[in-house]
Formats: C-alpha cells, sequence, structure tokens
C-alpha cells in the first residue's frame, strides 16, 4: 500500500520588523555640541568654586597674597614695568573702577641693609632713576621661583628714595617693611632700593591684593557654569 503524500510546504520565516533609530545628521551634531557645552560648563563651574575657595580660606589679613620670594640685583635699583590702572578703555588697556581691585600691600624684608620700598607714578620714579643702573622685573615664573630683568646702565641715583616726595605709598628700615597702597587711576611703578641708595639690592618681596571683586567673579562663574549645564 503506498504512502500518503504529504501536501505541507515549509512556512518562510516571517520577518521582523525593521527596528532603526531616528538619528539624524542633526541629531547627532545636537550631541556633540550639547557635549561639548557641558564640559565647558563644568570647567566654569570649577573654576568658580576654586575661586570661591581662594577668597574664603587663601586669604592673609583680607589679602590674596603671593608667596614670598627672593629679588636681587646688583645695580641700585629694582622696578616693577608701568603698571596702568583704570579708565585706561581709550587706549584698550585693562579697565577697572577704583575700589574694585581695593588696597595692595608689598612686604619686603632686606638681605643684610635697610630696605626701601615705595610706589610711585610712573613719570615720576622714571625722572628720579633717569640715567641711574636699574633693573627692570619684565617676568616671573613660580615653579620654581626665578624673575627675569631688563638691565639699564647707569650711575647711581642722586639721593636716597626715602628723600622723594611723590611716593604714594611707601616704607624703609631694617626687617620687614610694608607699604598698603590705596589703588588709584594712573600709571604706576613699583620701586625697591636699599633705603641708602647704595649698589647691590636683595630682599625677600611678596605682593597682596584685597581683590574685592573675586567673590563676584566666581559667583558670576558659578552662575554661568549652572546656565551652560541647563
Amino acid at each position: 500500500m503506498p504512502l500518503p503524500v504529504s501536501t505541507m510546504t515549509a512556512e518562510s520565516p516571517t520577518p521582523q520588523p525593521h527596528t532603526g533609530t531616528n538619528w539624524t545628521v542633526g541629531r547627532i551634531l545636537l550631541v556633540i555640541l550639547g557635549s561639548i557645552v557641558a564640559l565647558l560648563a563644568v570647567g566654569i563651574l570649577v573654576a568658580g568654586g576654586t575661586l570661591l575657595w581662594a577668597d574664603r580660606t587663601q586669604r592673609e589679613d583680607g589679602y590674596l597674597t603671593t608667596p614670598t620670594e627672593r629679588l636681587e640685583t646688583e645695580s641700585y635699583a629694582i622696578t616693577s614695568e608701568s603698571i596702568d590702572l583704570f579708565e585706561t578703555d581709550t587706549s584698550g588697556d585693562w579697565v577697572l573702577t577704583e575700589g574694585v581691585l581695593g588696597d595692595i600691600r608689598i612686604t619686603a624684608e632686606g638681605a643684610g641693609k635697610d630696605i626701601f620700598v615705595g610706589i610711585g607714578p610712573t613719570d615720576e620714579v622714571a625722572s628720579y632713576l633717569d640715567g641711574v643702573e636699574r633693573a627692570e622685573v619684565r617676568d616671573v615664573d613660580f615653579d620654581p621661583f626665578r624673575a627675569r630683568y631688563r638691565i639699564f646702565a647707569g650711575a647711581e641715583p642722586s639721593g636716597p628714595p626715602g628723600e622723594q616726595a611723590f611716593w604714594a605709598a611707601s616704607a624703609s628700615g631694617s626687617g620687614e617693611q610694608v607699604a598698603t597702597w590705596d589703588t588709584e587711576s594712573g600709571e604706576w611703578t613699583i620701586l625697591l632700593m636699599n633705603a641708602d641708595g647704595s649698589d647691590g639690592v636683595a630682599a625677600d618681596v611678596s605682593i597682596g591684593a584685597e581683590a574685592n571683586f573675586l567673590p563676584w567673579l566666581a559667583i558670576g562663574l558659578l552662575v554661568a557654569g549652572l546656565l551652560g549645564l541647563a
């Protein structure tokens, strides 16, 4: 007896529905840009937090102060470059309003000699040092500390620095000397000399500023960072 022939046929597998994503080029770019903004926002938040931490924990008698470092030259004076503060927007320089920076405190202790430290109008200081051998601080590295100077050839000064009447703030003597300057508009120069005007100036120096703007800057960065994350 012949076997029955099956009429069943193999069923084809049911095709699975297409599960593609909606990641268009535009969406990918938005994700990339969003990630970049988020990273920037985190960086801004860290910067703001660091400034706020420094303002609250790193002040000394109300001043944010640099480490004490040795400045030294064989000439008669050490000077800063001209410091241009306030009301300089027409020339494109740094603009601050008086009181934002606060007082500046310069501390110096001579290495073996009585020291003079002062800050005065740049033109008056330049006139006093005209023809005087001096060293101008042009650049400073802090780790490790190294000061680079521009040396001006010349002779000895006409008299001790303490005899000059143009200083906005000054201090002179043995031991630690502190000159506190109430910042104001103009161009200013910091000067460091031996009190008797002799050559071979060496002193341990630090500079501090009240930096009244720092809390507001820190808060502004924190707000900007939060907005960036949002």
